[in-house]
């Protein structure tokens, strides 16, 4: 990483910027492959749905004026099917913009902010953006472990708990996220990443819309980046008290969602057929995955998102590179401190298969 130019903030000599997932156009131009398979970002294989290409291509012609600042009819339909208020919701630029703006809103010099580890690597670095100090409490057995969090929330201005847990895919259940709320303080902000939420078939997954009419400290965070096929729109939200909310909205763009992205959101939101199709996707491409990773002797964890974090057994990074050189894409475990580990998107029957082939290969070359 370079150096910092004298004049930027004392606080971006502490940050390692996020590196995201090779994109497939990188890869094939790298690489020379003529076909790439992207199974390392996360994102819904299904591609776009029917309805948000239609919904985009007759935005287009609106282009030229600014977006509705506040999303208001976007901000209706969701709130209608949350089952809040409007003024519960804050939408913008994408999950990663809505962590900004809960660092630019909450977060002071000195504060503490506590996460789980490993877990999604934007959280420390928006504390240490702050001013703040990350205090990662360590997994158990995978999993977040709720009394160790709550005891490090004493006197701590936020927590961030990534459900289902970005790279690992396990989850707190309703009773572990109410005994989590209960323990900490209400001076305490707890932030509840649900990006993966969508993709979770065990009905002890917890309702936190429920919660939060009891716990005014707690903040939801979603996207329609995963299972609604948009990350390359940019469209998340936060559901909180209404005064959470306001303060959020204080601090967010003027015009956080384009025209095309807010279009787009309020078609797929209509589209169950598309989502539930991605939705079973995802399930049959788990159970494939899970068997054929067994098949080649790999450890790997029972996932409630939509990837499976695996064991390779050997320097993640160095397989990485040799299944990108056959035009396969995965995410190796370095940024989470989990050197021979890799995080396998679930693609469609196709991507699965070859992702297993390639896998094969390049094991048995190494």
């Amino acid at each position: 990483m370079s150096e910092c130019h004298p004049l930027a903030r004392r606080a971006l000599a502490a940050l390692e910027p996020y590196i995201p997932g090779r994109s497939a156009e990188e890869v094939a131009e790298r690489y020379g492959v003529g076909q790439v398979t992207k199974l390392g970002s996360n994102e819904n294989p299904l591609g776009v749905s029917p309805r948000v290409r239609d919904a985009v291509v007759s935005a287009l012609e609106r282009v030229h004026h600014y977006p509705d600042p506040g999303c208001t009819r976007l901000r209706r339909r969701m709130a209608a099917r949350l089952g809040v208020a409007a003024d519960q919701l804050m939408i913008s630029n994408g999950a990663d913009n809505v962590l900004t703006c809960i660092g630019l809103a909450f977060l002071d010099p000195g504060d503490r902010c506590i996460l789980g580890a490993p877990s999604y690597t934007a959280y420390p670095s928006l504390a240490l953006l702050m001013g703040a100090t990350p205090v990662e409490v360590p997994l158990r057995d995978w999993r977040f472990d709720v009394p160790a969090m709550a005891a490090a929330a004493a006197g701590a201005k936020v927590v961030i708990v990534c459900n289902p847990n970005n790279p690992t895919g396990t989850i707190l259940s309703h009773d572990e996220m109410e005994t989590l709320l209960r323990m900490v303080g209400r001076d305490t902000l707890v932030v509840v990443d649900e990006a993966y939420a969508e993709w979770v078939e065990d009905p002890e997954f917890p309702d936190t819309i429920a919660l939060l009419r009891r716990h005014p400290n707690l903040l939801v965070l979603r996207t329609l980046s995963k299972i609604y096929g948009l990350a390359g729109l940019r469209v998340g939200y936060a559901v909180a008290a209404p005064e959470l909310i306001a303060c959020l909205d204080r601090v967010r763009e003027p015009f956080p969602v384009d025209r095309l992205a807010q279009a787009a959101a309020e078609a797929v939101l209509d589209d169950e057929g598309y989502v539930w199709a991605a939705f079973q996707n995802n399930l049959a491409g788990k159970a494939f995955l899970s068997r054929a990773l067994t098949e080649l002797g790999l450890r790997h964890l029972p996932s409630q998102a939509n990837f499976i974090l695996v064991d390779l057994g050997r320097p993640a990074d160095q397989l990485a590179e040799r299944l990108m050189e056959r035009g396969v894409i995965v995410r190796p475990g370095t940024l989470w401190r989990l050197p021979t580990w890799a995080r396998i998107t679930i693609g469609t029957p196709e991507d699965n298969a070859r992702l297993v082939e390639a896998l094969s290969a390049v094991l048995r070359e190494a």
